[in-house]
């Protein structure tokens, strides 16, 4: 996925699609789906051009190829007219659909009763708020990709700490994340500020909803054997609460990558690889070990108390700075409590009226709306540490019982 939703148009460059006849291009084009189209826009002028030109013919193909099962998303839109910013648009709309649909499935005590299927248009004011929660995360994650984009010289450090690049590479590239991350902050935090207190509160919904995506396994008889969850030990079991706060670095690995890991799993990825609901999984893990050799013998049975982040320093820095993110947002709610700027009431208020709704249905004999978001791979899924490390503790045990004594 394209990381931004609103680029500058693109340089020209060599293509053998070029000694086409326009018509068939847009043949071509139509044929296409979102991922492509945006990605054409940014290497070929021609086809840039192009697709400009005849998008009221390209972007409704486009999109019922991208979306073949989705009817309420492709709607005409409400001024009529079909442009490239209307394409893009369905990116966050389709996560929002996503979001608000399967979180019924997040918590095996919800009995389908927390979301609204994607299809329902009583479900339509709530998608629309965490639509903007998803304008809010792209824009704090573009702050941090250009962050980590810029040059050292960019960034204010001092002759001797350019230095450090040639005699000290390990000190260098902490101080190097120091200053971006001090550079993403200064720049989030303006950002943040100049936010409506209604933008703010849609942040923290979808954040709310988002942190269900993340499920931490506490039985040691599951079918597979789920990766525990390394980025804060102790964390595990709190970890959708922590992540909220943001005092998990996985909150950080969200703000960094934005919707588009999410895009990725949803959207992108063949729900009928068995890999692909572990995209979101594997990608966080490589970030965070880095080129660290461990990954080679990371396993599910790894012994997480011998477990040791060779780079925690860094980490530490990126979790404070997503914790003081989420802090300036709660904030920008309007309300220095967290608990009055919590949203978990009025989002669970929110499902149990619809609950009543659907309950009233079912009683009149109303059909039940399309299901469309079965195949999606919305889970992200991980082992608790605790448990882990107690399922651990307990084998060695055993296994020391059974040892010959003299």
């Amino acid at each position: 996925m394209v990381s931004s939703w609103a680029r500058n148009a693109p340089k020209s460059g060599p293509s053998g699609i070029d000694r086409l006849p326009d018509d068939v291009v847009i043949l071509i084009l139509s044929q296409c789906q979102i991922d492509d189209i945006l990605s054409f826009c940014l290497t070929n002028r021609r086809l840039y051009t192009i697709i400009l030109a005849y998008i009221t013919t390209i972007g409704p193909s486009v999109a019922r190829r991208t979306f073949p099962n989705a009817v309420r998303l492709l709607n005409r839109p409400l001024e009529g007219n079909y442009t490239l910013a209307w394409l893009k648009g369905l990116i966050p709309q389709q996560l929002a659909a996503i979001l608000v649909d399967r979180h019924r499935f997040a918590h095996d005590w919800g009995n389908t009763r927390y979301g609204i299927p994607a299809e329902d248009p009583w479900g339509d004011e709530l998608r629309t708020r965490v639509v903007n929660g998803w304008h809010v995360l792209q824009k704090l994650s573009a702050i941090s990709q250009e962050a980590y984009k810029l040059k050292p010289s960019a960034l204010g450090l001092s002759t001797k700490e350019l230095g450090l690049a040639l005699f000290s590479p390990t000190r260098f590239r902490f101080v190097l994340t120091e200053a971006r991350e001090r550079h993403a902050l200064e720049r989030r935090l303006v950002y943040i500020e100049s936010l409506p207190e209604s933008s703010a509160k849609d942040y923290k919904l979808m954040f709310l909803l988002l942190s269900s995506v993340f499920r931490m396994s506490l039985s040691t008889n599951n079918i597979e054997d789920y990766i525990p969850w390394i980025f804060d030990w102790g964390h595990g079991i709190d970890g959708q609460r922590l992540l909220r706060r943001g005092n998990s670095w996985m909150t950080w690995y969200i703000l960094h990558e934005g919707p588009s890991i999410f895009w990725q799993q949803w959207c992108v990825q063949d729900p009928a690889n068995p890999e692909s609901k572990n995209y979101i999984r594997d990608k966080s893990l490589q970030t965070w070990l880095g080129k660290d050799s461990a990954v080679q013998r990371f396993t599910p049975n790894f012994p997480s108390d011998e477990w040791k982040d060779v780079n925690e320093k860094e980490h530490a820095l990126q979790r404070d700075s997503a914790y003081k993110v989420q802090l300036a947002m709660e904030k920008q709610t309007g309300s220095q409590d967290r608990a009055m700027a919590n949203q978990i009431p009025s989002l669970f208020d929110n499902f149990t009226r619809y609950s009543d709704c659907r309950r009233l249905r079912f009683q009149e004999g109303a059909p039940e709306p399309d299901e469309t978001m079965t195949d999606v791979p919305f889970h992200v899924e991980f082992r608790c540490p605790e448990e882990l490390n107690k399922r651990y503790s307990v084998l060695r045990l055993a296994s020391t019982s059974r040892l010959p004594r003299d």
